[in-house]
């Protein structure tokens, strides 16, 4: 039985997110100890981290933990590694969070939908690999993940533009980040079909 695939990935990030909710659900510990925020970031570089696996309220939770669980399918069909999964998970939440904070952004981040707006670009180049048009995907994953927090921000709320802003910047990452694999080492990435082996295998000198 293979365990390097994204339904393996999923169900560890979900089972820390579970994790860490209950500890703040009994009080062993806050949003504001596991969140990220600007003046924090040098002194207690750990919350990198921890905040996209710290949930402010039961449906923040569910909502993230549906739109991994759908990035983990997907991901799954189109044969992508595990291991690359919760590293486009990792890398696209950390560097989405940076530009608010370099700003001095006044919020605390906690959440893990940036890293899930990162898989879902990811997965919308991944879908290349079955002849489907990465761009129809990211556009159509940009409409959902950022459709209600701007529609939010046009009354006028600063946090739901800064929400909005994440969502699509995270989903750009993920699409960067998959390309950037992609380019490096495709059948590290995860299974090719054979039908495209050939065409890659010419291109890198096979």
């Amino acid at each position: 039985m293979k365990f390097d695939t994204p339904l393996t990935a999923t169900l560890i990030i979900a089972a820390i997110c579970v994790f860490i909710f209950c500890l703040e659900s009994y009080n062993y510990v806050s949003g504001k100890e596991f969140g990220v925020r600007s003046g924090v970031m040098l002194e207690e570089p750990w919350r990198f981290l921890t905040f996209e696996f710290t949930h402010d309220g039961v449906d923040h939770l569910l909502m993230n933990l549906l739109g991994l669980v759908l990035a983990g399918f997907l991901a799954f069909k189109l044969g992508i590694r595990g291991s690359v999964f919760f590293a486009v998970f990792l890398i696209a939440g950390f560097l989405t969070v940076m530009p608010p904070l370099l700003t001095s952004c006044p919020y605390t981040f906690v959440g893990a939908s940036a890293g899930v707006c990162g898989l879902f670009g990811a997965v919308a180049v991944w879908f290349r690999r079955h002849g489907l048009p990465s761009l129809l995907m990211l556009s159509l994953f940009f409409f959902a993940l950022t459709a209600a927090p701007m529609a939010e921000a046009l009354s006028g709320s600063s946090g739901a533009l800064i929400e909005a802003f994440m969502h699509s910047f995270g989903l750009i990452l993920g699409a960067g980040l998959a390309l950037i694999c992609e380019g490096i080492a495709p059948l590290w990435v995860g299974k090719i079909k054979a039908s495209e082996l050939k065409p890659r295998l010419r291109k890198y000198g096979g």
